[in-house]
């Protein structure tokens, strides 16, 4: 028998309990249901032999309407064998059941089927749903289970406020013609493109500094603006061939059909579909279908908001996201109206230490109960707090450097809480770079402040991605019916803190909120994204325009020795463009070490935090010695860091990393230009089944325990691929970008380079550090050692390694390597 799902033999069915699948959303207008699926069981006629599947058979919908008390469920069948259905019941209250439906319904591959029936339900009580199917036409029996959750949506604050028309902040002419010129001097330029490249040049011989600050981002931003208008455009498809899929509105599109690699696209970005037909006066007509892109490998999964015609002619659009570039225009309207130096180029103004804060101010708070007992032991968390809440940098940001697992999360939690606590008439906004980020935030706030006290603001595109938001943050967010609603003013001013995206929070200016309703702007991750985006929470609500000065209170969070902005534009790289905000500051003066005081930072201005509570000592050792002046304190626990050591596959029994040399091919993807190694994502299978079958010195390894990370988009897909082949889809695959500021108990590292004379981004020692620093007992890296060699970051990790008894593969002279990079370097550099 074969099902669309991988089998695994002899398992019972008091084991469906044990599986741990993120619960998926379900909408309706008056309330969701959370939908959790717990397993899936087929029974052998013969043997009697129970066969559990890894994967759910049906997708599930359902939705109670609660005045009527109807319940309504769509199930379709997601597998390719035609089932033929009979029962679902509802248990309840100690195994209490009730017969949803009963009767026969046949359900070819796709086929959804829908049923309502009137039942009481009781909110924030879950149900167990169990369908009993049989596969044709062997009439084996299988049996479904899975839960479902009733929210009560909780009551409107007021009424929904509209989005004011954004200003449309066109590029420029100018700004066009000295692009498409590769930004070269020419006598065809009109005047002002002649002026424009002049501004520009001048402003690159100068630097960044207070006086062409606006200008000068505001050029880099139309110059990114335009780029990627024209990337974008290059991937439009005149004549396109869709396949239609087994789900409603979705349509698969082959990547081949694009003229050109489409290396900018993205799960979520936009998709327009144009359809053409002919009337029946023979006059063409246009309609237009607005999706976006769900699913990226070799082939594109397009979702769309209504069916189209295949039979006719359809065009597809990729239109560029410029919502973020437009809000960055706004930020840096804003800041235009205000004195800058002090806030953003501290010590700056007449080069004097005008700007400098006080040491000692009235009323500054001196005494904490704290909300995280733990904190009360780290003296570093307690400075930063203290400073944080006493305003000592303002107006300049404060800066808490959070090297990897030091508690920079658990900071910014204590400090949002002793200013909710000690100031009870300030507001906060709390941002981050990612959702991901966002709600973890959300999360641990929950623990300690009242749900009427905080907001969560999602964008209306987070709509897609609720199945994964806790319904805890869905209760006091704008998508607790389930679907996405427009907050009311009251969601804003009847709150203290609010929580939301970087790019999210530029949206309040445009529902109206006023410019310095936040006392207090942290923003988390702010060393990944470019100076002009964080500028968007600070510009946005945190400037006072009628007194010219910044209002609120900046708190920059993050790690200027990770990953820093993404940027494409090749003209844009090494510009103030490709610079995070943090980044910058941290080489001013007065936020970088003092070799007068004992080379230490002005806690005023700056907190580095050094103890790790995340990791082993030895797998944070090499990033500690590499990146943070060996100041790092390994201070996890051993139950979270040393369960992993004397494990039976280490070479060195007490140093939980291994190196496995495998000299495999790398091959470059012709549509995404990426890269994959199949010999390495072989060797990761291999290790991921040997920790799953047994145990590491008795501990079992859950699938959501390991992580694997590899620096390229085609490896990612591959992995995953192969992974789901095995029957391990909850096994987390992704980039080094993806992986930033999370921690599995075990990584597996693919670094793919092989047969090249280069390590090509993977010199990028940012990278490097956070693969390595992801691990809390086990670090796993498979790839070339002749290769990475050549790298001198590289080379000395995998010196470091053999060092350590902890290389396993080809026998490489790293000595001799170390040496031929080293020279490369130097020459380079004459």
């Amino acid at each position: 028998m074969t099902l669309d799902r991988s089998v695994e033999k002899g398992a019972a069915v008091a084991v469906l309990a044990e599986d741990n699948i993120e619960p998926k959303v379900l909408m309706t207008i008056t309330t969701r249901c959370l939908h959790k699926w717990k397993g899936t069981m087929v029974k052998l006629t013969k043997s009697g032999m129970e066969i559990k599947v890894k994967q759910p058979v049906f997708a599930m919908c359902a939705e109670y309407t609660i005045g009527d008390s109807i319940l309504a469920m769509r199930i379709q069948n997601l597998c390719q064998q035609i089932l033929l259905l009979h029962t679902i019941f509802l248990y309840y209250d100690s195994n209490q059941r009730v017969t949803f439906f009963n009767g026969i319904v046949r359900m070819v591959p796709g086929y959804e089927f829908g049923h309502e029936k009137e039942i009481l339900f009781y909110s924030e009580k879950e149900y167990n749903i169990v369908l009993v199917v049989d596969i044709l036409p062997s009439y084996i029996r299988l049996r479904e289970i899975s839960t479902i959750l009733f929210l009560t949506p909780r009551k409107a604050r007021g009424p929904p406020l509209k989005l004011k028309k954004s200003q449309p902040f066109l590029v420029p002419g100018e700004v066009k013609m000295v692009y498409n010129n590769g930004f070269i001097r020419s006598p065809h330029y009109t005047r002002l493109a002649d002026l424009w490249l002049n501004r520009l040049y001048d402003y690159q011989a100068q630097g960044l500094n207070s006086s062409n600050y606006i200008d000068f981002l505001g050029m880099l931003n139309k110059i990114d603006d335009y780029d990627t208008q024209i990337a974008m455009e290059k991937y439009n498809i005149p004549n396109v061939s869709l396949m239609p899929t087994d789900f409603n509105n979705r349509y698969m599109l082959s990547i081949k059909q694009f003229t050109v690699p489409p290396v900018r696209l993205d799960v979520g970005d936009f998709v327009q579909a144009i359809t053409t037909h002919v009337n029946h006066r023979c006059v063409p007509t246009q309609n237009l279908v607005r999706g976006f892109i769900a699913e990226r490998d070799t082939w594109m999964t397009l979702q769309f908001e209504n069916p189209l015609k295949i039979g006719n002619n359809i065009a597809l659009k990729f239109p560029a996201n410029r919502l973020p570039f437009l809000l960055e225009y706004r930020a840096l309207l804003h800041l235009s109206h205000i004195d800058i130096s002090r806030a953003l180029f501290p010590l700056e103004t007449s080069g004097q230490h005008s700007s400098l804060p006080s040491k000692k101010k009235k009323g500054m708070i001196e005494s904490f109960s704290w909300f995280n007992t733990s904190i009360a032991t780290n003296e570093l968390q307690k400075t930063a707090i203290k400073n944080i809440v006493n305003r000592t940098a303002y107006p300049a940001p404060y800066i808490l450097f959070g090297p990897p697992g030091t508690g920079k999360t658990s900071t910014i939690v204590e400090a949002i809480m002793q200013i909710y606590k000690n100031k009870p008439h300030s507001r906060m906004l709390v941002t981050a770079t990612s959702n991901f980020a966002c709600n973890e935030l959300t999360r641990r706030l929950l623990d300690y402040v009242p749900v009427d006290d905080i907001f969560r603001y999602f964008s209306c595109i987070q709509e897609r991605n609720i199945d994964m938001v806790d319904s805890s943050i869905l209760a006091i967010s704008n998508l607790h019916s389930g679907k996405f609603e427009f907050p009311s003013m009251q969601d804003f001013l009847k709150t203290r803190i609010l929580v939301c995206t970087v790019m999210t929070s530029g949206r309040l200016f445009a529902l109206g909120v006023k410019t310095e309703t936040y006392d207090y702007i942290f923003i988390d991750e702010c060393g990944s994204s470019k100076e002009l985006s964080a500028l968007v929470p600070i510009a946005i609500v945190g400037v006072n325009m009628d007194l010219k000065k910044m209002h609120a209170s900046i708190v920059l969070a993050g790690d200027p020795k990770q990953l820093g902005p993404v940027t494409f534009c090749s003209f844009l790289k090494d510009s103030p463009h490709d610079i995070s905000l943090l980044d910058r500051l941290m080489k001013l003066p007065l936020y970088a070490r003092d070799p007068n005081n004992n080379n230490a930072y002005n806690d005023r201005m700056v907190t580095k935090l050094l103890d790790n509570y995340r990791s082993h000592y030895k797998l944070i050792a090499f990033s500690n010695r590499e990146f943070y002046d060996g100041e790092l304190r390994a201070k996890a626990s051993p139950q979270t860091s040393h369960w992993a050591v004397g494990w039976e596959r280490l070479l060195n029994p007490k140093f939980p990393m291994i190196f496995h040399a495998v000299i495999g091919f790398m091959q470059q993807d012709p549509f995404s230009l990426s890269y994959m190694n199949g010999e390495e994502a072989y060797c990761v299978y291999e290790y991921v089944q040997c920790i799953l079958k047994g145990s590491i010195n008795d501990r079992i390894v859950n699938q959501e325990d390991i992580g694997i990370v590899t620096p390229y988009s085609r490896q990612v897909t591959f992995i995953k691929n192969g992974l789901s082949n095995l029957g391990l889809d909850n096994i987390e695959v992704g980039s080094a970008e993806q992986f930033q500021g999370r921690e599995k108990s075990v990584i597996i590292i693919s670094t793919v380079r092989s047969n090249r004379n280069t390590v090509g981004f993977l010199q990028d020692d940012r990278r490097l550090n956070v693969m390595l620093t992801r691990a809390k007992a086990l670090t796993i890296i498979i790839g070339n050692p002749k290769n990475l060699a050549t790298d001198q970051t590289w080379g000395r990790l995998l010196k470091f390694i053999e060092q350590n008894n902890g290389f396993l593969g080809k026998n490489v002279n790293l000595n001799h390597f170390h040496h031929k990079s080293k020279s490369k370097k130097q020459k380079g550099r004459t």
